[in-house]
């Protein structure tokens, strides 16, 4: 559609705003125009407005994982796997060599102290019964008594073999100590040959012991 006064008196070329076509139409009479002010001159079809669409956000789609990536997977864990066990084994033979030895060290401890007499205080101070010479003083008490009128001091306990060789026992070295650990008396004891694995009584008597006496300790001679 033509706006008002476009056209003219004079007339004018004019083009179709679809197909482009080119015509001219002849002038219009002022009066005219002026009596018909809704007279249509040039048609133009506009397009249609599209309608606005929702805007609608874009999404990655999901990856997928193809056969060969599959198969690579595993065979990397399998290696991790295998690489795992691998170390383990590995940490767990020397870990089991220790073990085996530690036991045998404990059962045939007796046996290492005498081949190695060093060794003793080694399993002394881990708790161990061992001693240097193979032999074990156990349970060692003392007692005061009066006989006939006597104050004395019997002192019992044992010696054990603690090999499989029967042991000529050294003297057993008896000393009463003070309070302060100073030394009162001392006196020794005999023994003889104790069996392989089996033990020897100690009972000995010490006549009128000093009253301040409170401490009872031993050794073995090392003069015999």
């Amino acid at each position: 559609m033509a706006k008002d006064g476009t056209i003219g008196t004079k007339g004018r070329s004019v083009r179709c705003a679809r197909c482009e076509n080119v015509w001219y139409v002849d002038g219009v009479d002022p009066d005219a125009m002026a009596l018909e002010d809704n007279q249509t001159v040039l048609i133009t079809e506009e397009p249609d407005p599209q309608p606005e669409l929702p805007f609608v956000p874009k999404t990655a789609a999901p990856a997928t994982v193809g056969a060969h990536t599959l198969l690579r997977d595993k065979a990397d864990a399998e290696k991790l796997a295998k690489r795992r066990r691998s170390i383990r084994l590995i940490w767990a033979v020397p870990i089991l060599i220790l073990t085996l030895a530690a036991v045998v060290a404990v059962l045939k401890r007796q046996v290492i102290v005498e081949a190695f007499p060093r060794s003793a205080t080694i399993y002394q101070a881990l708790g161990m019964q061992v001693t240097a010479n193979g032999l074990d003083v156990r349970g060692l008490t003392s007692e005061r008594l009066v006989v006939d009128g006597q104050p004395m001091l019997r002192v019992t306990g044992e010696v054990v073999n603690l090999t499989s060789q029967a042991i000529a026992a050294p003297l057993i070295q008896l000393r009463l100590e003070n309070r302060s650990g100073e030394p009162l008396a001392d006196w020794f004891v005999e023994l003889g040959t104790v069996p392989a694995g089996q033990s020897v009584a100690i009972e000995t008597d010490y006549p009128a012991p000093p009253i301040d006496a409170v401490g009872l300790s031993y050794r073995f001679s090392p003069d015999e």
